[in-house]
């Protein structure tokens, strides 16, 4: 006879039947497929089609065999039934879930796979020694000062952005530094060095696995919008500036000896579209060189018409060239224009810059100082590229001497044109060959049909096309 109160009277189970009873009646209240089963002083939740093992099994549920119990046991069977209805891509997520919702496992201490930044920035930096330059694929050298200098410039400039190396990563940490003020204090949103720090950032976060880092910076766009000032050069100006130069007498023996060098830079830069410190990396500028059979005579040498420069892959003072080892020619083959611009007239600067930046920092330095009205070394290398467009020198032979791609020269080089200089090389060497199009242009302006069959077969042999 049970002693407990009656059941239909106050809600209330004391003794095993009425437990037994109620328990008969909340497996009715189960969903169809995940039903509750008694199995001595606990309960299992019967699946019918369970993911693990496609057909029947019984599962705990870590629930007593109790009213309360029972009640959340029902509870249990509904979320499994709700579980198995698509929720889980995976039989691993889903046995997860059990584990830590059915069977309450979630209060159990985990493997802690948190990763601060400061061993974030160990393994990238690792990594990047570890790898190999991306244009020569020499193998990085931490020795290398010029290796240290890039990893510096790509990687440690937005990693001490980061306030704390010594905390987990983490999305607020990630937005620090990703929106750090510029120098003057303003937003880096739209400039180069926002669109770097973002694709740097995002390697933080996933090597982290920083999910909430990573869905932040989805919604992010770090596309550049503010672009710096592009300068340009004309010849004209450039040879103006190199006669003040060179007549000018600074009075001591170390400031005429850094204004023939960087003089002679300047020229360099303008007549083959080089970086200043690719010039330091010459291999034949005071004496001849012979590679692979083959001898290239000194840019030194007057009689060299040629000027075939032999750029190595490492400079005088030791640092690597961007491209490595290559071949460059002169934009213009004008014997008057190389003498003005003093070419043979090798004066490499004496400097002991321990990177590229350094020698080139030194090239920008001097310009400003001698107010040239200029800064940027690049402008040298549009001049020196329309000078080859001008003289006849095609596209793909420019991108290789310059050490970049068509892409690249066709893209960006072609987009900045001085008109000054466009104007000047035409009405200057009109007797040098003219590109396709405008030897077309100047033929129709003398007259002469350039569609005529007869000129059309001249035009073929003589800038090579395809019939």
């Amino acid at each position: 006879m049970s002693t407990s109160t009656n059941s239909t009277h106050s809600g209330i189970y004391q003794g095993f039947q009425d437990i037994l009873e109620f328990f008969n009646l909340s497996r009715q209240q189960c969903p169809k497929g995940v039903r509750i089963k008694r199995n001595r002083g606990t309960i299992q939740l019967d699946i019918t089609n369970d993911p693990e093992t496609g057909g029947r099994k019984q599962r705990g549920c870590n629930c007593q065999f109790t009213p309360e119990g029972i009640r959340k046991a029902v509870d249990k069977a509904w979320l499994v039934h709700k579980s198995l209805d698509g929720q889980f891509q995976s039989v691993s997520e889903w046995l997860d879930w059990y584990k830590a919702t059915i069977l309450d496992e979630s209060k159990v201490p985990m493997e802690n796979d948190l990763i601060t930044y400061r061993q974030v920035f160990k393994e990238m930096e690792d990594d990047y020694f570890n790898g190999v330059h991306k244009n020569t694929k020499r193998k990085r050298s931490r020795d290398l000062a010029s290796d240290q200098s890039s990893f510096k410039r790509c990687f440690l400039t937005v990693f001490n952005k980061v306030t704390d190396w010594d905390v987990y990563v983490s999305w607020e940490g990630i937005k620090e530094a990703l929106y750090s003020p510029l120098q003057d204090g303003s937003s880096p949103v739209g400039h180069k060095i926002f669109k770097d720090r973002y694709y740097r950032l995002r390697q933080v976060a996933e090597r982290a696995r920083c999910k909430k880092a990573l869905e932040k910076m989805e919604k992010i766009d770090p596309t550049q919008t503010v672009f710096a000032e592009s300068q340009s050069i004309d010849l004209d100006t450039l040879l103006g500036l190199l006669d003040k130069e060179r007549n000018t007498d600074y009075g001591r023996l170390t400031d005429n000896n850094a204004r023939d060098g960087w003089c002679w830079v300047s020229a360099m830069c303008a007549l083959y579209g080089l970086r200043p410190s690719e010039i330091a990396a010459g291999q034949n500028l005071t004496k001849d060189i012979t590679v692979d059979g083959i001898t290239f005579p000194a840019i030194s040498d007057s009689n060299n018409i040629e000027l075939v420069l032999v750029i190595g892959e490492f400079t005088c003072f030791g640092s690597s060239t961007k491209t490595g080892q290559r071949l460059a020619i002169p934009m213009s083959k004008d014997k008057a224009l190389i003498n003005r611009l003093g070419i043979h007239n090798v004066c490499l600067p004496i400097t002991e810059p321990k990177n590229p930046a350094g020698f080139n920092r030194n090239h920008r330095q001097w310009l400003t100082n001698h107010n040239w009205g200029f800064t940027q070394a690049l402008a040298f290398r549009y001049l020196a590229n329309q000078l080859g467009e001008m003289n006849g020198i095609p596209q793909e032979i420019r991108a290789r001497s310059f050490g970049h791609s068509v892409t690249v020269n066709d893209s960006k080089y072609k987009k900045r044109r001085n008109l000054a200089t466009e104007l000047g090389i035409l009405t200057r060497h009109q007797k040098q060959p003219l590109p396709l199009d405008m030897a077309k242009q100047a033929l129709t302006n003398h007259g002469i049909n350039p569609d005529l069959p007869q000129i059309k077969a001249i035009l073929r042999v003589i800038y090579q096309l395809d019939d």
